[in-house]
């Protein structure tokens, strides 16, 4: 929940303290550099470190820094120069938390229960994604943006609490005592050795560089386009959480079956056209339903399918490193806000996001269908 609200309350704070696209796409341009660098170096952290006490201890960094930004706001004496110190210490804290988080769940299950697990991790996260965005919409339109911070800090506090309950983990392998240069290169050595791996990681980086960068930015597009403001958002958000869920609920009830790399490629293409639809709907609910279709076909089946296939195709002592790579991939959709913000500006957001939409298809086309190693991969 705490993590549907964070860029929604951000994105509106942004907007409420400078009415401009661009500096929302400024903001999350400035979160995104640091979570681009330190996602690898998290996962580096993951395979030495406990990845449990790793967890807890950037949770609480991170609801510290969110508690700071609501006081600010509460006294009246937050500038802008706050939002983005905030927004780059909140870059560096999350990319050495999602690598460990990752890696955390291929350490609770066995081999054979991966995709289940995977994508029901993929639910209970998309279950707060549903009630974290229409929670801030609604808090936002009824209390101010300050009080809405207040209580995304408590939550991110709150779910500190249900960490140490985690029992039963591995011990961790014995860690050598190599460089970290050398440890960022055996998983990228794992990767360049493995076409499954590099093949799907590629598709991850279109995904989220082209057919995700409208995610921060989507506050400044529905109030242009759908002339909606803080509830609206808030109940478009709920749509894609919806059909995330959905998604993820139908993976799960598939469970260890064949093809996976198929329905991966599948869902991107389908993604593909859900989102330019949606970019040229003026009417509010059809845009609903386009978003929640959006919702089922990228976190819903690409995603949770992207982690499965790498986790299933990575030895275990170099998860967290193979995973922070593919954690690059949400780290910068980060940066790709900035440029859609400014093609919004300056073109219209309809052809913004089209145009995010097409290079997404060309690479799923390139990577997916046209190269072979997709469609004869059969785990």
């Amino acid at each position: 929940m705490a993590q549907g609200m964070q860029f929604m309350a951000l994105g509106l704070l942004v907007l409420e303290i400078t009415g401009s696209s661009y500096q929302l796409g400024l903001v999350i341009f400035a979160y995104g550099i640091p979570n681009l660098f330190f996602s690898m170096v998290g996962g580096v952290i993951a395979d030495r470190a406990d990845r449990l006490g790793l967890l807890i201890s950037t949770s609480l960094a991170v609801s510290v820094l969110i508690l700071a930004l609501a006081i600010l706001e509460i006294a009246d004496v937050l500038e802008m120069w706050h939002v983005y110190a905030i927004a780059v210490l909140l870059g560096t804290v999350q990319a050495l938390n999602m690598p460990a988080r990752m890696a955390l769940v291929a350490d609770l299950v066995e081999r054979t229960e991966m995709m289940n697990a995977v994508a029901l991790h993929t639910m209970v996260n998309q279950g707060g994604q549903i009630i974290g965005p229409a929670l801030a919409g609604g808090i936002i339109e009824l209390a101010g943006i300050g009080p809405t911070l207040l209580i995304n800090a408590g939550l991110y506090l709150l779910g500190i609490g249900f960490l140490p309950l985690i029992k039963g983990l591995p011990p961790m392998g014995e860690v050598q005592n190599s460089a970290l240069l050398r440890d960022l290169q055996a998983g990228l050595q794992c990767i360049r050795s493995t076409p499954v791996l590099y093949t799907v990681i590629g598709l991850a980086l279109a995904f989220t560089f082209f057919g995700m960068s409208y995610r921060q930015v989507l506050p400044a597009f529905t109030k242009e386009v759908l002339d909606v403001g803080a509830g609206g958002t808030g109940l478009l958000w709920l749509g894609a959480g919806l059909g995330s869920l959905l998604g993820s609920f139908a993976l799960a009830a598939l469970g260890d079956f064949k093809r996976k790399s198929w329905l991966l490629v599948g869902s991107l293409l389908f993604l593909c056209a859900f989102l330019i639809s949606f970019a040229w709907s003026p009417w509010y609910w059809v845009s609903w339903i386009l978003f929640f279709f959006v919702g089922v076909t990228s976190t819903g089946l690409f995603w949770p399918l992207a982690n499965t296939l790498v986790q299933l195709n990575v030895p275990s002592e170099l998860r967290g490193r193979v995973l922070s790579i593919l954690q690059i991939a949400p780290a910068i959709h980060f940066l790709s806000a900035l440029p859609l913000a400014v093609a919004g500006d300056v073109v219209s957001w309809p052809i913004a996001i089209t145009g995010a939409g097409v290079m997404t298809l060309v690479v799923a086309l390139w990577l997916g269908v046209w190269r072979p190693v997709l469609r004869r991969f059969e785990g």
